[in-house]
C-alpha cells in the first residue's frame, strides 16, 4: 500500500482586476454583481492509492476570497468568504484484466479541440482557456472495457451535479463511448441521452499528418434542441408586439449540428500555432440576435421595478444569460500561439477567438515564469473587444489576474 500511495500539494495565491461591462445583460452591474478587485488563496491537495485491483483518489479544495466592488448597488463594499469542497474523488475496481468499473466525482474531458468540445455532453467548459482555474467535477458511474489495443468501449452515467452549479435544474445524462486508435490516427463516437431532452450523437477524430502537422475535427448532432430562442408574439386587439424566450425548436425533427475543424503545426524551434473554425448550427441568426438584444434591453429597463415586474425582468435576464447554447451565434474562428520553455523559464499562450457574425472578439494571454523547481509566477489576461450588444462585449471589458503557484 505504501508503494501505491501518492500525493501532490498545490498552493495558489492570486489577485485580479475585472472591469464589468454596463450592458443590458448586466445593468449597472446589479444583476451579476462582478467584483472589481479580488484576492484568492487556494490549497489543492491530491491523494491517490493503488492497491491490487483497487484505485482510490480524492481532491479536496480549500478556497479563501476577498472581493471589492466599484460598480452597482454594492459599490464601496467588500466581502471575505471561504469554501471547502471535494472537487474530485474516485473509487475504481478492476473486474478483469481489461474491464474497469468506477464511481466518483470527475472532470471528464476528451477531444482534440482547444476552443470547446461539442462531442462532450457533460461539460461545456473544457478548461483550456484558463488552465489555472479548475473545472468542477460531477458525479459519474463508469464501466470501461479495453477490447484490444485499438478499441475501447465506455458506458457513462452522470448521476449527480457534484461540485458544479447550474442555472437550471440538473438532469442526468447517459452516454456510450467507443474509441479507436491506430498509427497516426484516432477517432471516437459518443451517443448520449439527457433526461427531459433528446438523444445526441457526437464524435471526434485526428490525423498526425507529419511530425509537425496535426489535423482534427469534432462535432455533434441532434434532432431539435431545447435552447431558448426569442420569438415575437403579436397581440392584435392592442396592436402590441412582445418578445418571449421559448424553447421554439424543442419538438423539431430538423438536424441541429455543431462542427469544429482545426489543425496545429509545431515548428522545430518549439512554437505551435493552431486554428479552429466552428459552425454552431443552433446559434442565433442575425434576425434572432436582433430580437434577443431587443428582449434584453426591455428586461434591463424594468430591472429596478417592484414585484412582479422587476422579478419577471430578472427571470428574463437569467434566460438571456444562459439560453442553453454552447455559443450564441453560428460562425467562429480561433487562432492560437503557444511556446514553452522560452529561456528555459517562460511559457506563453496567446489566443484570439472571433465571432464572425457580430465581429466581437476575445483575446486571452497566459504567461508562466518558473521561479524554481516548485514555484511559478503567472499572469492571465482577458480582453474583450466589441460593443455591449455583442457576445464578447456583454459581460466584461477586461480581466487581469496575477498569481504565484507553489507545488510540493
Amino acid at each position: 500500500m505504501a508503494e501505491g500511495f501518492n500525493y501532490l500539494f498545490k498552493t495558489l495565491l492570486s489577485g485580479s482586476v475585472i472591469q464589468p461591462a454596463d450592458s443590458s445583460q448586466n445593468p449597472h452591474n446589479d444583476f451579476l454583481q462582478i467584483p472589481h478587485y479580488a484576492f484568492k488563496y487556494e490549497f489543492r491537495p491530491d491523494f491517490s492509492l493503488a492497491f491490487r485491483q483497487i484505485k482510490l483518489s480524492i481532491k479536496p479544495r480549500f478556497v479563501g476570497t476577498w472581493q471589492d466592488w466599484e460598480d452597482g448597488s454594492q459599490k464601496g463594499q467588500s466581502k471575505t468568504d471561504d469554501d471547502i469542497y471535494i472537487n474530485e474523488w474516485l473509487a475504481s475496481y478492476k473486474l478483469h484484466e481489461n474491464w474497469f468499473v468506477s464511481y466518483g466525482r470527475e472532470n471528464l474531458q476528451w477531444g482534440p479541440s482547444f476552443l470547446l468540445s461539442p462531442s462532450n455532453p457533460f461539460f461545456r467548459d473544457n478548461g483550456q482557456s484558463n488552465p489555472r482555474q479548475e473545472v468542477r467535477g460531477m458525479d459519474f458511474v463508469r464501466s470501461v472495457w479495453v477490447m484490444n489495443p485499438a478499441w475501447t468501449l465506455s458506458l457513462i452515467d452522470n448521476v449527480g451535479e457534484g461540485a458544479q452549479t447550474f442555472l437550471y435544474e440538473f438532469e442526468p445524462t447517459y452516454a456510450i463511448k467507443i474509441d479507436y486508435t491506430t498509427y497516426q490516427k484516432y477517432a471516437s463516437l459518443i451517443g448520449s441521452y439527457t433526461e427531459n431532452d433528446r438523444f445526441h450523437l457526437g464524435g471526434f477524430g485526428g490525423w498526425t499528418v507529419s511530425d509537425g502537422l496535426m489535423l482534427y475535427t469534432e462535432g455533434s448532432l441532434s434532432m431539435g434542441t431545447n435552447a431558448l430562442y426569442p420569438r415575437k408574439l403579436y397581440i392584435q386587439p392592442l396592436d402590441l408586439e412582445l418578445i418571449r424566450m421559448v424553447a421554439a425548436e424543442e419538438d423539431s425533427t430538423a438536424l441541429e449540428t455543431i462542427w469544429l475543424f482545426g489543425g496545429s503545426y509545431t515548428f522545430l524551434s518549439g512554437q505551435t500555432i493552431a486554428a479552429e473554425y466552428v459552425f454552431n448550427g443552433p446559434g442565433y441568426s442575425r434576425e434572432e440576435a436582433e430580437s434577443y438584444y431587443q428582449f434584453r434591453r426591455v428586461a434591463s429597463r424594468f430591472y429596478d421595478f417592484r414585484y412582479p415586474i422587476g422579478d419577471l425582468s430578472k427571470l428574463g435576464l437569467l434566460h438571456t444569460l444562459d439560453p442553453k447554447l454552447r455559443l450564441l451565434r453560428q460562425n467562429y474562428l480561433m487562432l492560437q500561439y503557444l511556446q514553452t520553455q522560452i529561456w528555459e523559464k517562460l511559457n506563453l499562450l496567446i489566443r484570439c477567438t472571433i465571432n464572425l457574425d457580430d465581429a466581437s472578439s476575445q483575446l486571452i494571454y497566459n504567461l508562466g515564469y518558473d521561479l524554481g523547481d516548485h514555484t511559478q509566477l503567472y499572469l492571465i489576461g482577458n480582453q474583450n473587444i466589441g460593443n455591449t450588444e455583442t457576445e464578447f462585449g456583454s459581460i466584461y471589458q477586461y480581466g487581469i489576474s496575477l498569481g504565484i503557484e507553489y507545488v510540493f
